[in-house]
């Protein structure tokens, strides 16, 4: 008897040895990961609102390490709320940021969207000191397609108040020495809207508008 309680308490040890040591490499393991997406060059985060979510990045972004972070509705403010899950947490080595257009729709002042930018690049240096920023424009609207759509939408939503906007984020950048990605000149048709061929509603971008995009971003990329 006194024989089977001594190899059932020596089973009990090695098993708890076993689990100490599974739990060891485990830690091992996933330190070993962290560390390797830290140090990953092509770990970029795409950081946004639905044009983002809508975003194939890993079919156009193939040959790099990528994660799309957008969220349908965002404003600026809701990105600097989930910025811990959605962005930190993916140690990102580039951050592109594309935000700006619900700001507007939702009449929050322009300033308020600046500050709000400063506060999320803030972070950024902050809690990913080591992340490199690019920041892109607000992108174009064109409200001749789907007219019934923008009833809900601010008066000042518009493509002038957009560029408006743009040049203070331009400026904000210059400012914080990152690069600002002018997508909005490269998406107008000749009446100075989004161009049809680059959207589903005169707001989001269809495949053709993603790859000018795409084209874009990757200058940036290099």
């Amino acid at each position: 008897m006194k024989s089977f309680k001594k190899i059932l308490q020596i089973g009990l040890v090695s098993i708890l040895v076993i689990i100490t040591l599974l739990s060891v490499i485990s830690s091992i393991i996933n330190k070993s990961k962290l560390e390797s997406i830290k140090e990953q060059d092509e770990n970029i985060v795409f950081y946004g609102d639905s044009i983002t979510e809508g975003y194939n990045v890993k079919e156009f972004y193939d040959e790099f390490r990528v994660v799309n972070s957008g969220i349908s509705g965002n404003k600026t403010e809701d990105l600097i709320n989930r910025i811990d899950n959605d962005l930190y947490n993916y140690n990102p080595s580039t951050v592109i940021i594309q935000i700006g257009t619900n700001d507007i729709r939702a009449s929050i002042k322009d300033e308020d969207i600046i500050k709000n930018l400063k506060s999320i690049i803030n972070g950024i240096r902050k809690n990913r000191k080591n992340a490199n920023i690019l920041i892109e424009s607000i992108y174009p609207i064109n409200k001749n397609m789907y007219e019934d759509d923008w009833n809900n939408a601010s008066p000042d939503y518009t493509n002038k108040h957009i560029i408006k906007i743009n040049t203070e984020i331009k400026e904000l950048c210059k400012k914080e020495h990152i690069k600002y990605i002018d997508i909005y000149s490269s998406l107008l048709d000749d009446n100075k809207n989004l161009k049809e061929v680059y959207s589903k509603d005169g707001l989001h971008l269809t495949d053709l508008g993603y790859y000018k995009v795409t084209k874009l971003i990757k200058e940036y990329l290099k």
